[in-house]
């Protein structure tokens, strides 16, 4: 991932990955964007209106996902995940520029959520609400600029998640540690569900599940 935003990416950088290849599409009655190669295209399809949260504990709820067996979910206190807000958002974003793009966008509140099999083996939900759409698409779009890059010593590939339009997931491996990640917009959420273990096996059919639900949930 391009910037440091939530508390997964300490997992993440212990692979020295550098980009995440994010995709987004629309709700809110705007045209829905698609993704390839990290690039967002319009379409003319227009999806219904998604209704924001009113608060985090409502957000929170969105963030009560079915995992497997054998994960656990974790205290908001541990590895900084629960509500976030503004200052919150931009110290985990970690750009200079993060305030000004968050304001710009006009952000709203932030959930983040995990669940630990072991030391090595969780899944993170990460959901950021914006006022409107286009600035959940526009912060996609900051966190997609380098999408694609690869890095020294690190596998990374993408895979389509047929189950929610314009999402796209991203596989990276250094051969100990592995990532896999579903990233999408829907109406004013700009949301990504991160799984970590010390194997790539079933990584992607477990992130692919877990982001389907976390999809349908907003």
């Amino acid at each position: 991932m391009p910037r440091p935003r939530r508390a997964a990416l300490a997992v993440l950088a212990t692979v020295t990955l550098a980009t995440v290849t994010l995709a987004a599409c629309t709700g809110g009655g705007s045209r829905p964007k698609t993704a390839a190669n990290g690039q967002v295209a319009e379409t003319t399809t227009t999806a219904p209106r998604i209704k924001g949260a009113r608060t985090s504990a409502e957000l929170s709820k969105a963030l009560g996902l079915t995992v497997p067996a054998g994960y656990t979910v974790q205290p908001d206190r541990v590895d900084d995940t629960g509500p976030s807000d503004l200052e919150k958002a931009v110290a985990d974003d970690g750009a200079a520029d993060a305030r000004d793009v968050f304001t710009r966008d006009r952000f709203v509140r932030g959930y983040q959520r995990e669940w630990d099999s072991n030391q090595n083996d969780n899944i993170v939900s990460y959901v950021y609400q914006f006022a409107d759409n286009a600035g959940a698409v526009d912060y996609t779009k900051r966190l997609t600029a380098d999408a694609g890059a690869q890095t020294a010593g690190v596998t990374i590939t993408t895979f389509t998640v047929p189950g929610i339009a314009g999402a796209v997931g991203a596989n990276s491996s250094d051969g100990t540690f592995a990532t896999s990640t579903v990233t999408f917009v829907k109406g004013p959420y700009s949301a990504q569900v991160v799984a970590n273990s010390t194997s790539a096996a079933g990584l992607q059919s477990l992130v692919t599940s877990v982001a389907e639900e976390q999809y349908s949930r907003l």
